[in-house]
């Protein structure tokens, strides 16, 4: 395993998180992640989380198996392969720092709207097809100030203080649309994960469309009853356009068919935690945890 020691400011962290939305989450992304944080200083990282964007412990993350499958260590080098100075690094790290506190979408809905906003990638399942429609909902709109993960490290190298500006920015590229079959979903846990983050006065609403009366324990089977309605790849994507229609106009809108020469690099609402993996730029340093099989 890679030691906390091998670690720089700047680094990227990115993580497989433990149920169902992480599941998702990595599936609709063609990838292995679901979570992305960048290395701070004095052992910390800097994350969105769901207070908002903070400093935390490496050495307590690491030790969090529980929570986390794994956790792989990146380096960011430039366009000609080169390692990062200490000092472009530093600046790096306080854009970072600059985000503290910057609220974060209460939960993974968020990201996985962000996803399905990108690659469209709409599962067969029924269930699964009402949870994408609702994360759409919560994908955010370029007013809200409200950030996801990766949207943070993002940030991070592409806005820091450097001459020029967005000289360190990574370079996102599309990925190879995956094949790997929808994951294995427990729907009782995947209820249970999501209602408490959606809330009760969701649920309420959520029950008064349907017609009936929700309780105020009411779970997430409100939102995602399985009454023999499906909805359409139409829908789906009328709602994916409307995320993306509501992003800046400024710089590419990465699923949406709009090109930018004068700016080429992608929306930072736009970037999951597998594109930053992707970026030729990133290089993979080592694994710094790994949960025991079985």
């Amino acid at each position: 395993m890679l030691s906390l020691d091998a670690l720089q400011e700047g680094d990227i962290l990115l993580m497989m998180g433990d149920g169902p939305l992480s599941d998702l989450i990595a599936w609709a992304s063609d990838g292995i992640y679901s979570h992305a944080a960048i290395v701070a200083d004095n052992g910390e990282l800097i994350e969105a989380s769901l207070r908002g964007v903070r400093r935390y412990p490496l050495a307590r993350r690491v030790a969090e198996q529980a929570h986390f499958h794994c956790i792989d260590a990146f380096r960011m080098r430039d366009g000609l392969g080169r390692a990062i100075d200490a000092r472009d690094r530093g600046r790096v790290r306080q854009h970072a720092q600059g985000m503290l506190g910057v609220p974060y979408p209460v939960n993974q809905l968020a990201l996985l709207g962000v996803v399905m906003a990108v690659r469209g990638k709409w599962p067969a399942h029924p269930l699964a097809r009402k949870l994408v429609r609702l994360a759409l909902d919560h994908a955010l709109p370029a007013r809200s100030p409200a950030m996801v993960c990766s949207e943070v490290v993002y940030r991070s190298w592409a806005e820091c203080d450097v001459d020029p500006r967005g000289r360190l920015a990574p370079r996102i590229v599309e990925g190879e649309r995956g094949v790997a079959p929808f994951p294995a979903i427990d729907w009782k846990v995947l209820f249970d994960e999501v209602g408490p983050l959606l809330g009760s006065q969701a649920l309420l609403a959520a029950g008064a469309a349907r017609g009936t009366t929700a309780p105020a324990d009411a779970d997430a089977t409100v939102l995602l009853a399985d009454d023999g309605e499906d909805i359409a790849d139409a829908a789906l994507e009328q709602a994916r356009l409307q995320v993306l229609a509501g992003l800046d106009q400024g710089v590419l809108l990465r699923g949406a068919g709009v090109e930018s020469l004068a700016d080429p690099r992608p929306n930072p609402r736009l970037v999951s935690p597998q594109d930053l993996a992707n970026s030729p730029g990133a290089e993979l340093l080592g694994r710094l945890m790994q949960r025991p099989m079985g």
